[in-house]
């Protein structure tokens, strides 16, 4: 009966040294690197990620994958990690037309048997001198040919001093309400208006440009888009 009872013992302390015996990935720092509030003119962001082996067995990493085009990572600078050991890469995120809080995310595989996929979360919270509100977009929901259809942003200036906004161009049969030089005072803003009467069914696309006074943001270009369907009004004949 004991020598069962012992071989019971043995069997059970050999399976949980087996299952505590195994790589282990840490990313040091945590799950996120937030750089706070950063400035466009910043972009690329970078920071250096770290990735620690805390388990008791080797680690083998074997992929660090971005979530999109706008993150980069460097080579890791090894790829199998005993206990204890560290691999270095370095993430750089460029924040294109980015405004407000941005979260985007890279992937990291490895051997790791709890966790084999990880998450490493990258946020930054983007100040802009001119912030382009709802979106960076005229959206055109309801484009139909020989009908005038309008979208509207607002331009915010999110600076304490005036910023003025001049040469306006518009493309592709687009118009715009601004006309003349404008003054936007420091926390203001002021709507645009774009409309457009499309000529021929398809996609439509086309974009207003502006110059600006501030330094960091010495030009605004809105890109429009939409689908155009044919008319449903009745044509009648002349």
């Amino acid at each position: 009966m004991k020598r069962f009872f012992a071989m019971g013992v043995a069997l059970f302390v050999g399976m949980a040294i087996t299952m505590i015996a195994q790589p282990k990935l840490e990313i040091v720092g945590g799950d996120t690197h937030d750089w706070g509030k950063v400035s466009s003119k910043e972009s690329p962001l970078k920071a250096v990620i770290k990735i620690k082996n805390v388990g008791t067995e080797a680690l083998k990493i074997a992929d660090v994958h971005p979530g999109c085009g706008c993150t980069k990572t460097a080579e890791l600078d090894k790829k199998e990690l005993q206990p204890g050991e560290i691999a270095t890469t370095e993430i750089s995120l460029n924040l294109g037309a980015a405004n407000g809080m941005l979260t985007k995310s890279v992937t990291i595989t490895s051997n790791d048997a709890t966790m084999p996929t990880k998450i490493l979360y990258l946020k930054a919270d983007v100040v802009r001198p001119i912030q382009v509100t709802p979106s960076q977009y005229f959206v055109f929901s309801d484009l139909k040919v020989g009908q005038t259809s309008e979208a509207k942003v607002s331009i915010k200036n999110s600076t304490t001093e005036d910023i003025t906004f001049s040469d306006f161009e518009a493309s592709n049969g687009l118009s715009i309400n601004l006309k003349k030089t404008i003054v936007v005072k420091g926390g203001s803003e002021v709507e645009v208006i774009a409309r457009v009467t499309p000529k021929e069914k398809g996609y439509f696309n086309g974009s207003v440009k502006m110059k600006t006074s501030n330094a960091d943001n010495p030009t605004v270009e809105i890109t429009a888009y939409g689908n155009v369907a044919e008319s449903t009004s009745p044509v009648y004949p002349k």
